[in-house]
């Protein structure tokens, strides 16, 4: 088996296998459905889309930190693999020539980096093409960097293998009281998806801002807004997912508790507050000045009661990760048909009595089926 053949097998399979899900919701979002929602096709959305990058310095910033973090999740994925147990076979690279190292981690972060790489070249094609030398520089700059700094990282951590992982979540004290339940999930969310969390707050937040603040949200920019402001709560469940694994790997001792089922639905309910506090506190803020206070509570009632909603479905037995990007699909398109339909406002009502009505009848069953 050639070098490259493991490097592979090791590195980006289980990658893409683990973040198959996400990738068919994203490219399914940007390049089948907002490009039809917003009455542009394909091709002239992403162009108008590229060009507004090129054009507002505080729009390319946020797509750059964005893209970094994406960039980073790439590094840490390989780095975390490096540090487990079972990839201690990757020792007998350390005889090869640091040169020959950092060429097969080059190739694994490249194909990696394939997604942003490929839009990164669309956008300096664009920036060529306008004669916009400037910021198409500083994007070429940017992949540049990504492309030639996280193999030189990896051939470190393959070369030092006594280094502990930055990312590694301890449990240091017994639970207390039942209401420190949330912290410890809050804490598990954010140590294992710090950065992806806050690349979704500031996908959504931006967009908030700028469909709202920027138009008077006619019925027409009223849905469209509220279609890119779904898709960013709907990538919660990707947390939730987290939260959920963690919890029956480290936490299953909880259910043993003497808490009851009303608190347990606090404690998660708070756990989903925590998760869209950014979103909640730039509604508040927005319908203060640029939106009225009915649009914010609807905005804000659907992105609580769909993360509870994405929680409650998590304790079905055998939810899998590529089965609840299924059902993000299927949320997605059911609040879309309920607005269309009866308006933004039947949404999150409809959703918070599923949500209640999921978590009273699975919760226990769950808990049989993990015990």
């Amino acid at each position: 088996m050639s070098l490259t053949r493991t490097f592979y097998k090791a590195f980006v399979k289980p990658f893409y296998k683990e973040n198959a899900g996400t990738f068919v919701f994203v490219f399914t979002i940007f390049f089948f459905i907002i490009g039809t929602v917003d009455g542009a096709g394909l091709f002239k959305y992403h162009y108008g889309l590229i060009k507004a990058l090129l054009n507002i310095p505080a729009f390319l910033a946020a797509a750059l930190l964005v893209w970094a973090l994406y960039a980073r999740k790439c590094a840490v994925f390989i780095t975390q693999l490096l540090q487990q147990p079972h990839y201690r076979f990757m020792s007998q690279f350390r005889n090869l020539h640091p040169r020959r190292q950092y060429l097969l981690f080059a190739v694994a972060d490249f194909v990696l980096l394939l997604p942003l790489t490929f839009y990164l070249v669309l956008v300096i094609t664009e920036g060529v093409y306008l004669h916009y030398f400037a910021v198409t520089s500083v994007v070429a700059i940017f992949l540049v960097l990504c492309g030639t700094l996280p193999p030189a990282w990896h051939v470190f951590v393959l070369n030092h293998p006594e280094r502990k992982s930055l990312l590694k979540i301890r449990l240091r004290k017994p639970l207390g009281d039942a209401f420190l339940y949330t912290g410890i999930l809050i804490r598990a969310a954010q140590h294992t998806q710090k950065l992806a969390w806050l690349g979704v707050k500031l996908y959504t937040c931006t967009v908030l801002y700028f469909t709202t603040a920027n138009n008077h949200l006619a019925p027409d920019d009223l849905q469209l807004a509220f279609l890119l402001f779904s898709f960013g709560i709907l990538a919660n469940g990707v947390f939730i997912n987290r939260v959920r694994r963690y919890e029956d790997q480290y936490l299953s001792f909880y259910r043993g508790l003497p808490v009851t089922i009303t608190k347990r639905l606090i404690i998660y309910a708070a756990c989903c507050g925590v998760l869209i506090l950014p979103e909640i506190l730039l509604l508040i803020f927005l319908s203060t000045r640029h939106i009225s206070s009915s649009i914010a509570v609807f905005f804000g009632g659907y992105a609580f009661s769909t993360v509870l909603l994405i929680l409650s479905i998590s304790f079905i037995k055998n939810i899998t990760f590529k089965n609840q990007t299924a059902i993000l699909l299927l949320l997605f398109f059911t609040g879309y048909l309920i607005m269309m339909c009866s308006g933004i406002g039947w949404i999150s009502p409809v959703y918070f009595v599923l949500a209640l009505v999921l978590f009273l009848g699975c919760y226990y069953r769950s808990t049989q089926f993990a015990s």
